[in-house]
């Protein structure tokens, strides 16, 4: 413990990680096994805190904290029916659960990047208590959140069948059809349900559902009434304010977040939108001053990539990196945050080695993290480091063998860099069922099977993927197709046409390079 403690003080936080779990291993005191569990997930070790929220629920069974952070940290490893068990210990007695306990949980977990994974776990949870307005709630709204349409308006449908005077489902099922482009149906049924409530907060949320839906005009006029009714509210004031940006009225809506602020309300948020605003304006140094004034809340990571991309947007690459190294320093419970960001800017600016350093640290903090997976395997494989990209992959594939991008971008590496159009099919096949109308995919499938000597078959796929998405790599594969089919004046014009809109794309022009000579 001594060791844990003298790490913090010499701000070496992998070392206090790895030094605080041990300890906790080692001792039979849950309130020590309590203080690793919290340390080490609160500066982003998911590994290490998953290792001391275990014995703390060992030491603890009792205690609902202990299993909601195992529960969490087990979810974010994608072992979500492990997570689950976890969770059905964090929520209590299933006889009965209140609404609040699920809705509590769906706020807690809706921090989560995956919104996917925690879909996921509430249909695990639904299943065994499928008579609980506010667990389908919860799903819905994850389900939402994931875009996964369908099963977010059943869920709320069926919260509103069991609960038919609570207002909360039939909102969400408004908005669920305005999402998947049912806008007219959607707006409809929000309508009905604020003319049947006249209640405040359906009005506010039918407002801004015609604001997000681009009926400004209608929006402003709703929210008109509700001034009329009900006096100037800040939740008003902040809704106009939002109408105002989204419509390009800049001066209105800096006005309104200026009065907001002056008001108290939301500071933070308000210092966000009004650098958004200069930003819009042309006005870098304006923006990163009201930026650098959030230093806490939700708004605090977001601002700071935000001060990194007026940077950025400056071709002053060293200052963006520097930035966002100062922020890891200075709270280094929040450095995981901007890692990714960080590597991308060093790659941007040529310093390849840095930015795999900074990936080593991002999955020593999270080892299971499949973005930082994906985006270290693409910078080993254009390092050429293949085999050490594939691992990557091969790492990814292991703990979501249904996420269709790591499965695509597994298959095309064995495909493209490795001939192993076989091996390849394996994942690709797995990966068009998932996403059957992804371009990536679809051109990943074609490319495998043109290395498997199928060119027809390969033509099919590749044609429909560049149909759906414009893009080089994507043109360049059909014209090597066309090539080896015959077809040479029809790759030679495809190739034209793409090097004249993507002239400095490289997939193109190395196709070119031998296909127009």
């Amino acid at each position: 413990m001594e060791l844990a403690e003298q790490a913090l003080q010499d701000r070496d936080l992998v070392k206090a990680a790895s030094e605080f779990t041990l300890a906790a291993e080692l001792s039979d005191d849950p309130v020590l096994a309590e203080r690793a569990s919290q340390f080490t997930m609160g500066v982003g070790f998911d590994a290490l805190a998953e290792r001391a929220a275990g014995r703390w629920a060992v030491l603890a069974p009792d205690s609902q904290m202990a299993h909601a952070i195992l529960g969490r940290l087990r979810l974010r490893r994608h072992a979500v029916d492990a997570a689950a068990a976890s969770f059905e210990l964090a929520l209590g007695s299933a006889e009965p659960r209140r609404d609040e306990i699920y809705l509590a949980l769906a706020s807690d977990l809706a921090t989560e990047d995956d919104a996917r994974l925690v879909t996921r776990l509430f249909a695990r949870l639904a299943a065994k208590d499928p008579m609980a307005p506010g667990l389908q709630l919860a799903l819905g709204t994850a389900a939402l959140r994931a875009q996964n349409f369908e099963l977010a308006l059943a869920a709320a449908e069926r919260a509103a069948e069991d609960a038919p005077g609570w207002a909360e489902p039939q909102l969400l099922a408004a908005r669920t059809l305005i999402a998947a482009g049912r806008t007219d149906e959607g707006l409809e049924r929000a309508s009905v349900l604020v003319a049947e409530e006249e209640s405040p907060l359906s009005e506010l949320a039918y407002a801004r559902m015609l604001a997000d839906a681009g009926r400004s005009d209608e929006a402003r006029t709703a929210l008109d009434g509700l001034v009329s009714r009900y006096g100037e509210r800040a939740e008003i004031d902040r809704t106009l304010a939002f109408i105002d940006l989204a419509a390009g009225e800049l001066d209105a809506a800096d006005q309104r977040f200026e009065a907001l602020e002056a008001a108290g309300q939301e500071r933070f948020e308000a210092f966000y939108y009004r650098a958004l605003i200069a930003v819009q304006k042309g006005d870098a140094e304006t923006a990163r001053r009201y930026y650098q004034r959030i230093s806490s809340g939700s708004y605090l990571v977001p601002a700071q990539l935000a001060i990194a991309e007026t940077f950025r947007r400056e071709d002053d690459f060293d200052s963006a990196i520097a930035s966002l190294s100062a922020f890891a320093e200075d709270h280094p419970a929040q450095a995981y945050e901007v890692f990714r960001f960080k590597a991308e800017l060093l790659q941007l600016a040529g310093r390849q080695a840095e930015a795999l350093a900074v990936y080593d640290t991002a999955l020593d903090y999270k080892p299971a993290s499949i973005d930082m997976l994906l985006s270290r395997s693409a910078l080993l494989e254009q390092l050429d480091r293949v085999d050490a990209a594939l691992a990557d992959l091969e790492r990814a594939a292991q703990i979501a063998p249904d996420d269709a991008m790591v499965l695509n971008a597994y298959g095309y590496i064995l495909a493209n860099r490795k001939h192993e159009g076989r091996k390849a099919w394996v994942y690709l096949r797995r990966a068009i069922e998932l996403l059957p109308d992804n371009p990536p995919i679809l051109d990943s499938v074609g490319w495998a099977l043109f290395r498997m000597g199928r060119h027809e078959e390969a033509r099919s796929y590749l044609e429909e993927a560049y149909a759906l998405l414009q893009d080089p790599e994507l043109a360049s594969h059909l014209a090597e197709i066309y090539w080896t089919l015959g077809e040479r004046e029809r790759a030679r014009e495809l190739m034209t046409a793409t090097l004249e809109k993507w002239p400095d794309s490289k997939p193109a022009l190395q196709t070119a390079a031998w296909l127009l000579h």
